[in-house]
């Protein structure tokens, strides 16, 4: 009876120690799970102080740039130029625990791809308007192929245009990508940022990529360039604006040898050498040159031990001299 006793109190000690031991294991289990969910709250916690520090940051960079406008069209309202403050490349800022680095750029110094949506005359729906030729200009210069080059005139005249109609041989319209595998349709309007050119028929990111320094997206149709801030690595655009009257060796001269502050006047600019030898000059071609810009973008970036938050802010310069900041973008869009 002694021995029934043993072995029963034996297989309860058995039994009560798995149950111990399940009762650790599952505590365990709850113990490192809450420590995960900690770790990643605290992670979470830390990355959205990070973003918001980089937000404040960056708008704080934001408000310099404006002063920065500011002041130099107080300086000089009648031009600018890359000789001004806002021109300044590498600018660092360093904070208490971080940096703020950042670069403006003049939104007329590039072509503004919704010039290619100019409304037409009804007489003139299946010719090339003066915007369209100059960018396949401009593609070719950038070693595009001429078959691409002239694809891609037509199939973002499409896209950015206001009507629906299919422009010359190479337009695309709705039917062209309604019938792709995530189907979509043309804005048929300005497009807000030369990314959005990733999703027209014909252009590729390695093309993307490659013409994306010399482009911009003005919400307009006029194509205003600054000939004060054209960057002389960028002189393929005044090639592509004189539709190849002009060689790149010509332009490049033209522009290195401006004056630190620029041209005085559009008539100094076209009375240089390079360009009087091209002869007469249309007058809707001379309309798209200026020597002052009413359109900035800023990228400013907050930059913080392996961490980095990037705003790109949009000013706009009314008829009145009055700035305003247009548009704020998070991200770099490059």
């Amino acid at each position: 009876m002694a021995t029934l006793v043993n072995h029963g109190f034996k297989r309860q000690r058995g039994v009560a120690l798995i149950t111990v031991l399940l009762v650790v294991a599952i505590v365990v289990i709850l113990a490192a799970n809450m420590t995960g969910r900690l770790q990643l709250l605290m992670g979470r916690s830390i990355n959205m102080q990070a973003d918001q520090q980089g937000l404040w940051s960056a708008m704080a960079g934001e408000q310099l740039v404006f002063n920065v406008l500011e002041e130099d069209h107080k300086d000089d309202p009648q031009k600018v130029h890359l000789s001004q403050l806002w021109a300044r490349e590498g600018m660092v800022f360093p904070l208490s625990d971080g940096a703020l680095s950042g670069e403006v750029r003049d939104l007329h110094s590039c072509f503004n791809v919704n010039a290619l949506g100019a409304k037409k005359e009804d007489n003139q729906q299946q010719q090339r308007s003066l915007p369209q030729r100059q960018f396949e200009v401009l593609l070719r210069q950038l070693e595009i192929e001429d078959y691409v080059a002239e694809v891609l005139s037509y199939t973002i005249a499409d896209w950015v245009d206001e009507d629906s109609r299919i422009t010359g041989n190479f337009g695309a319209e709705d039917e062209t990508y309604s019938s792709r595998p995530v189907p979509y349709i043309t804005a048929n309007s300005p497009i807000g940022d030369i990314s959005e050119l990733l999703a027209i028929e014909g252009m590729t990111p390695a093309i993307y990529r490659e013409v994306a320094p010399y482009l911009c997206a003005l919400p307009n149709t006029e194509n205003k360039l600054n000939v004060n801030t054209i960057k002389e690595e960028h002189a393929q655009l005044l090639v592509a604006m004189f539709e190849n009257k002009m060689t790149v060796e010509d332009a490049k001269s033209l522009l290195s040898s401006r004056d630190p502050e620029g041209f005085k006047s559009v008539d100094d600019f076209f009375n240089s050498p390079e360009i009087t030898s091209m002869g007469k000059l249309d007058d809707k071609l001379k309309e798209q040159f200026d020597i002052k810009s009413q359109d900035f973008k800023a990228t400013l970036t907050y930059t913080v031990e392996d961490q980095s938050f990037t705003l790109n802010s949009v000013y706009h310069r009314d008829n009145g001299g009055k700035l305003h900041v247009v548009s704020r973008q998070i991200g770099n869009d490059k």
